[in-house]
C-alpha cells in the first residue's frame, strides 16, 4: 500500500510546475489521511458544524502530521532527492540550531509578555489544586511543540520550498510558501485565524529567513517555531494570565489571536533582528 502511494506521488509530481506539485502533494496527503480522520472524528465526538476544541484539534493534527515522514520518505527514496535539498542536514549543527532556536523563541516571547505584565496590560492568574502540574505536563508540551514545529517546517520551509524554487527566485519562493503557510491555517479554524493571516504570513517569512541564514538547514526555523508553540501551549494549558480589560486588543492581542497584535509582531521583529546579528 505504501509503495503504491509513494509511486503514485512521484508519478504525479514529476515534470509539474511547483504550484501544481504542492496542490498534488496536499491532495494525496488528504486522501491518505481521510480514512484515518473519519473514525477519529467519531472517537473525539467532533461534528462538522460544531467548533473544534483544542483537544480535538490536537488529535487531528497529530494523526495528519504523522503521515508526513511517510510522504517525505517516498520523495527522498523514489525521487532520490538529497535530504539537504529539503533542509534536513543531519549534522551536529542541526541539533545545536534547534536548541538555539528554542532558546531564542522562548526568550522573545517571555520578553514581550514580560513587558506587557510590567505595563499592567496582563495580570497573572492565581493557581489552585485544579491547575495542571507544570512539571508533569511540561515534558509532554515540549515533545508536542517539537513534533509540530518539525513537521510544519519540513513541509512549508522544506518540501514546498524545494518544489517552488525550480520555478521562482529564492525570495519569491519564500513569499509564496509563506502565503500558503498562512492560508492553510484556515482549515482548522476561521474566526480566530482570519485576523492573524498577516501575522502568519510574516511568521512564515521570518522562518524562511531563518533557514536562509542557517546555511539552508531547517534547524533554526524548527527551534524558533517550537519555542513559540511551547510558550503558547504553556499559557493555554496552565492558564497563566488574563488580559486587562482596559488594554487595547490590537496592541496586546487576544489569547486565541497572538499574531493579530503589535505584541505578536514585536516577537517576530525581535527574532529577525537577533538572528540577523548572530548569523
Amino acid at each position: 500500500m505504501l509503495n503504491f502511494e509513494g509511486n503514485l506521488l512521484i508519478a504525479l509530481l514529476n515534470n509539474s510546475h511547483g504550484m501544481i506539485k504542492i496542490i498534488l502533494f496536499l491532495i494525496i496527503w488528504a486522501v491518505i489521511w481521510f480514512p484515518i480522520a473519519i473514525p477519529l472524528a467519531r472517537l473525539v465526538k467532533w461534528q462538522i458544524a460544531a467548533p473544534i476544541s483544542n483537544t480535538q484539534k490536537l488529535t487531528f493534527i497529530i494523526s495528519l502530521y504523522s503521515l508526513v515522514p511517510i510522504l517525505t520518505w517516498a520523495l527522498v527514496k523514489v525521487e532520490k532527492i538529497p535530504t539537504e535539498k529539503i533542509g534536513l542536514i543531519f549534522q551536529g549543527s542541526l541539533f545545536k540550531s534547534i536548541l538555539f532556536g528554542y532558546g531564542l523563541g522562548i526568550l522573545s516571547m517571555v520578553f514581550v509578555y514580560g513587558m506587557e505584565l510590567w505595563a499592567g496590560w496582563l495580570n497573572l492568574n492565581s493557581h489552585n489544586e485544579k491547575t495542571p502540574s507544570i512539571w508533569v505536563n511540561l515534558p509532554l508540551l515540549l515533545l508536542i511543540s517539537l513534533f509540530i514545529s518539525s513537521i510544519e517546517e519540513l513541509v512549508f520551509r522544506g518540501i514546498f520550498v524545494y518544489f517552488l524554487e525550480v520555478d521562482f527566485s529564492w525570495w519569491w519562493t519564500g513569499i509564496i510558501s509563506s502565503v500558503i503557510f498562512a492560508l492553510l491555517h484556515l482549515i482548522w479554524e476561521q474566526k480566530n485565524t482570519l485576523p492573524q493571516l498577516p501575522g502568519l504570513f510574516l511568521m512564515g517569512l521570518v522562518l524562511f529567513y531563518a533557514r536562509t541564514l542557517n546555511n539552508y538547514s531547517l534547524g533554526l526555523s524548527i527551534g524558533l517555531h517550537g519555542g513559540w508553540v511551547l510558550i503558547l501551549a504553556c499559557i493555554d494549558t496552565f492558564d497563566l494570565y488574563r488580559y486587562n480589560p482596559d488594554a487595547q486588543s490590537w496592541l496586546i492581542g487576544k489569547k486565541d489571536q497572538p499574531l493579530a497584535s503589535i505584541a505578536g509582531l514585536m516577537v517576530l521583529l525581535i527574532t529577525t533582528f537577533s538572528i540577523s546579528i548572530i548569523f
